[in-house]
């Protein structure tokens, strides 16, 4: 095997979880070698992973955008089908039952808009709520651990400039 593909074949087992006596053995090489490219591609395998994550999801339907659209067709056909019933014949409290359901889950797959902070105005409160966003965000999986970083750190120099301000 060629040293670069012996690399990339590192990156897909890394990615994979294996431990470096796995990929010792299976790729022919030392363990300070596995330590070292650790190190040199540790970006190579996380793009790698949240490649194959992205993959997964998308092929199983999970992405949000492929929910929201799924929940929205299937609510449109629940509405089609109570505006054709004729209620005197069917019990509809099946049909209103799960048009809730399908409202409320399509409600759960909404992005809400976040309040932008005004650097000429700053408020310790609006930074505490930027703050309690960005983990709700977090934790309902709309950003990345990566976006997440990002924002943690601008948050936390706005409160740096805040706590100057007052000092």
């Amino acid at each position: 095997m060629k040293p670069a593909e012996t690399k990339q074949r590192y990156i897909e087992l890394r990615a994979e979880g294996k431990s470096y006596s796995y990929i010792a053995k299976t790729l022919h090489i030392s363990k300070s070698t596995c330590t070292k490219w650790e190190r040199e591609l540790a970006s190579e395998i996380k793009d790698f992973k949240r490649a194959e994550l992205v993959t997964l999801y998308e092929s199983y339907g999970m992405s949000k955008e492929a929910r929201i659209k799924k929940l929205g067709a299937t609510l449109d056909k629940i509405n089609e089908a109570l505006d054709s019933i004729d209620f005197s014949e069917i019990n509809p409290a099946k049909l209103l039952e799960y048009k809730l359901k399908y409202t409320e889950a399509l409600k759960g797959e909404a992005v809400g808009l976040r309040k932008v902070i005004d650097p000429q105005h700053l408020d310790t409160e609006e930074i505490a709520e930027a703050l309690a966003d960005l983990l709700s965000r977090t934790q309902a999986g709309e950003i990345t651990a990566e976006q997440t970083q990002r924002e943690l750190l601008i948050i936390s120099n706005l409160l740096k400039v805040e706590e100057k301000i007052w000092a």
